[in-house]
């Protein structure tokens, strides 16, 4: 390990080792079935955050090199809880899937205003649960781990403009999802 720690789960960084840990990370659940019913039963951050999946994630995460410190904890738990509800991978962004219809179908498979929801969402609480969570269900559990991560992970209030919020991102690829 290198003594400069890294923040993790970088933008247009997809081969940050951050990405790498979360993704074995995730698949090491598939072999804890009671540790992955916990995080999605878990319907609140300190919920997750009590569970030693959790802390195996941090752990993991702070060998290989990245830094999360204490106030940053709430938000790689809405990573873990909602990682946990994932149930396999996909190469398009979380918004991409949300604004593309089901197959037979030609609204998008998360509806206008829950996406509306989801974009003037200052809380990460709130964010995880009930918005995010309920998303992946509609999603039937295929998200995109790496995307998933670094929406999460760059959160922040409205009123902190930046100019990398992921909500214009997410509102783009949400509103330019082939109908």
């Amino acid at each position: 390990m290198n003594d400069k720690l890294e923040n993790p789960f970088p933008r247009g960084k997809p081969d940050h080792p951050s990405y790498s840990v979360l993704r074995a990370w995730w698949q090491d659940l598939e072999h804890d079935r009671g540790e992955r019913a916990a995080l999605r039963r878990a319907g609140t951050l300190t919920a997750v955050m009590l569970s030693p999946a959790f802390h195996r994630l941090l752990r993991e995460l702070r060998r290989a090199g990245c830094g999360i410190a204490e106030p940053r904890y709430p938000k790689l738990a809405a990573i873990a809880g909602l990682a946990a509800r994932v149930k396999s991978e996909t190469t398009d962004t979380l918004a991409t899937r949300m604004g593309r219809p089901k197959a037979g179908g030609n609204a998008p498979t998360v509806a206008e205003l829950r996406m509306r929801s989801l974009l003037a969402c200052d809380d990460v609480e709130t964010l995880f649960e009930p918005i995010l969570r309920r998303a992946l269900a509609l999603l039937d559990g295929h998200a995109n781990l790496a995307d998933l991560a670094t929406v999460v992970w760059h959160w922040t209030p409205m009123d902190e403009k930046r100019p990398n919020d992921p909500r214009r991102q997410m509102a783009y690829d949400y509103y330019a999802a082939p109908l």
